[in-house]
């Protein structure tokens, strides 16, 4: 059984989608690929592993745990990572960085080598841009703290997280 983890934050899960997260789109079209009338029959298991508000902290943290869970020990494995967004915005002030450029680029380092040696194929995905009138301030639901998103910002960690995958060899979805 081949099987395709995607790990990453809001963009993967969904929100604001009214049809989910482009991690919803994918699994649906190889769902009807294997599940239409005439179509290839059971081959992939996709494993949606979005969550809102994700950090790079938080995929290193989980990752291990779901592959132990969910990887099969035969078929082809497959990772896609699109997380940065969060390490990224600034909390409670517009200049209060949750991640240094530095920070992330290590950690996303450490999280692509440990995805090569567990997995088939490894893909670092973009994420697009915000609507900044919306995120910045965006306040939580959960915590009531203000968080500031900027696309100048986003891109940066987007860039540094090809260059990774461009030093890596691995192929980068933009």
């Amino acid at each position: 059984m081949n099987q395709i983890f995607i790990l990453g934050a809001s963009t993967v899960y969904g929100v604001g989608g009214k049809n989910g997260g482009w991690a919803d789109i994918l699994k649906r079209s190889f769902h009807q690929k294997m599940y239409a009338p005439n179509g290839l029959g059971e081959t992939f298991e996709v494993f949606d592993f979005g969550k809102s508000g994700a950090s790079i902290e938080f995929v290193l943290e989980t990752f291990p745990q779901q592959f132990a869970d969910y990887k099969r020990s035969s078929g082809t494995t497959v990772a896609l990572v699109s997380v940065g967004g969060n390490n990224a915005k600034a909390v409670g002030e517009p200049g209060n960085y949750v991640s240094t450029i530095e920070e992330y680029s290590k950690q996303m380092s450490q999280l692509l080598d440990l995805l090569v040696e567990k997995t088939s194929y490894v893909f670092g995905v973009g994420s697009g841009y915000y609507n900044e009138s919306k995120v910045s301030p965006v306040i939580s639901p959960f915590s009531g703290k203000k968080s500031y998103f900027s696309n100048k910002r986003k891109k940066l960690f987007e860039a540094e997280c090809k260059r990774l995958c461009e030093e890596k060899k691995l192929t980068y979805i933009g």
